[in-house]
């Protein structure tokens, strides 16, 4: 004990003569949560930009240290560069925490401002007449939580902006449009349903690389 206390800031003795003797594996937790605060202090100031920020607490996803991810999570929220940071923290389905860099807000929302002009939003109500005034078109089916589908999703605003005229691309979240969802039998996402003169010709599951579905669709116009 005596030994761990002289390799130890100040900070780190009052914390483990509050507690008392500890194992080797608190010592060291103790020790990646001092490492937190210095890199988020540096961060602060501005010695670690964003992106330095989210490869260290990748790292910290990839070594499974869920502890670092979620105290990290929660300073950060409570600081001033919550907002607009571009790294986002979410829930998996194990009920772990993971961290994706993305782009700012700003830039975000005015990228899918110009993509909803061309990727139409369909519905339950709104999707027979959709598929029968357009003479190709495309469905990408999706969910807010499917990963796969944020990879499809950036490959049909591409394609809908390089088809505009002769291909039409719209979205439908399946999970507030259960009909079409059923009528299809849509069991995994992403699907893309292909349509011709209001027709279903050809269904798509999984996500693909822009060439491989670009090369499937212009087989059908």
């Amino acid at each position: 004990m005596a030994d761990l206390g002289k390799e130890l800031p100040p900070i780190m003795k009052e914390k483990l003569a509050a507690i008392g003797d500890i194992g080797p594996e608190e010592k060291q937790k103790m020790r990646d949560l001092d490492g937190l605060d210095s890199m988020l202090r540096g961060f602060y100031k501005g010695e670690l930009d964003a992106y330095g920020l989210y490869e260290r607490l990748k790292d910290f996803e990839k070594q499974d240290k869920q502890f670092l991810l979620r105290e990290a999570y929660e300073k950060l929220k409570r600081s001033f560069k919550w907002k607009g940071l571009p790294i986002k923290f979410e829930e998996t389905s194990s009920d772990k925490l993971a961290v994706e860099f993305r782009e700012k807000e700003e830039e975000q929302e005015e990228r899918e401002e110009k993509a909803g002009e061309l990727v139409l939003e369909l519905t339950d109500a709104n999707f027979d007449q959709m598929i029968k005034e357009y003479p190709m078109v495309v469905v990408d089916c999706w969910a807010p939580w499917c990963a796969p589908c944020r990879i499809v999703a950036p490959i049909v605003e591409e394609l809908a902006k390089d088809y505009q005229g002769k291909i039409t691309f719209g979205k439908l979240n399946v999970d507030n449009n259960r009909a079409v969802s059923t009528r299809f039998g849509i069991m995994s996402i992403p699907t893309l349903l292909i349509f011709k003169n209001g027709q279903l010709v050809d269904q798509k599951v999984g996500a693909m690389p822009k060439q491989v579905l670009e090369g499937e669709l212009t087989k059908l116009l």
